[in-house]
């Protein structure tokens, strides 16, 4: 994947290719995918870098703003566009590569950015440097966020860029429908069981720890083939080397998987809370684990819990959905997790409501 990645930006013509998308669940690893790529690439000094979120794209100077920064041309940018001197880029470790973020603009309509970025067309910085644009969470952006993206990316200012888009399943078809068709789309899936031992194996190689193959298995099992966890246990393993100098005893492997076990439970708490009253979910969960390969219509799911919580559990990725209106499980590892919960849940409020039955 990163080989194509440089023979776009390289030796194709960015614009005709299409906007760079990949989707997948959270913590599939596509945001850390992207960051990779253009980090290598920024080492280039005719290559620069600007990482945003969907949100960005909604503020038309603040865009601008760091645009100007990314390619090193600040005064330059805010003069010929014609915006005030109101964003700062922060640079990254990596030289090239600018991170932004700032207060949503929403009162300049997507026209007045493009006739801006096309003022910027004779800067000899468009000349002198390649720039990549990535977008991260892409399934939020609206209609004038999507105008901008298109107008960088095939360019409007005379100087296309690459732009390369991460989110969740629902991008493409939230892009599609903005108006963006021209696309190369991949779809990140979880790792094989080799690719998981592998990943821990040679990961913590990198770190100066080493692992036998056997432990590693181990590793990669409880991992359960997700790039999100096979971070985490990597994590503990380097915290009981440091503690222990060792990972391969009984003792080490067991306090891992311990530690390992409990950054996964952690991360599924998180999930959980990004959606709000996750309780309010565990009724579809119920539903959809007694259904055959657990999967259930969008407007059946909006029957048993409301559109709200569907639409919240889709929005952060608890819950992933097709096309064609199908809903599953959005993180694999996180479903058993989930049921779990759910039948807790559903005790707990048996319980309370038997201690609310008066006696008789």
């Amino acid at each position: 994947m990163r080989r194509r990645l440089d023979i776009v930006l390289h030796e194709r013509d960015p614009a005709a290719e299409g906007v760079l998308l990949f989707t997948g669940v959270p913590g599939i690893g596509k945001t850390h995918l992207v960051k990779h790529f253009i980090s290598q690439q920024a080492e280039n000094k005719s290559v620069k870098a600007l990482v945003v979120g969907a949100d960005a794209l909604q503020s038309p100077e603040g865009l601008l703003g760091l645009l100007g920064v990314a390619m090193d041309a600040k005064d330059s940018f805010s003069k010929a566009a014609g915006i005030d001197d109101k964003v700062s880029g922060a640079r990254a470790s990596v030289a090239g590569l600018v991170a932004g973020g700032f207060t949503l603009d929403s009162h300049r309509p997507a026209l007045n950015f493009v006739h801006r970025l096309r003022a910027t067309k004779d800067l000899s910085a468009w000349r002198n440097k390649a720039l990549v644009l990535m977008v991260d969470e892409v399934q939020n952006v609206g209609m004038e966020a999507a105008v901008q993206l298109r107008a960088l990316h095939e360019g409007e200012h005379g100087c296309p860029i690459l732009a390369i888009a991460t989110g969740l399943q629902p991008s493409k078809s939230v892009l599609s429908r903005h108006g963006i068709s021209r696309m190369i789309h991949r779809q990140l899936d979880l790792l094989s069981h080799d690719e998981t031992v592998a990943a821990v194996y040679h990961g913590l190689a990198n770190l100066d720890v080493k692992m036998s193959k056997d432990a590693a298995e181990e590793l990669a099992k409880a991992a359960m083939r997700f790039p999100q966890h096979v971070h985490g246990y990597i994590e503990a393993a380097i915290d009981v080397h440091e503690e222990r100098g060792e990972v391969d005893s009984p003792q080490a492997l067991a306090e891992i998987l311990r530690i390992g076990q409990c950054a996964r439970e952690e991360y599924y708490v998180g999930r959980m809370s990004a959606v709000g009253r996750a309780d309010k979910v565990y009724p579809l969960v119920e539903y959809m684990s007694g259904r055959e390969s657990d999967v259930v219509t969008w407007s059946k799911a909006e029957s048993i819990v409301g559109a709200e919580i569907v639409d919240a559990a889709v929005h952060h990725g608890v819950l992933s959905a097709t096309e064609d209106g199908v809903l599953s499980f959005g993180i694999p590892s996180f479903r058993n997790y989930m049921i779990r919960r759910a039948a807790m849940h559903r005790e707990i409020a048996r319980s309370e409501e038997l201690d609310r039955t008066p006696e008789r």
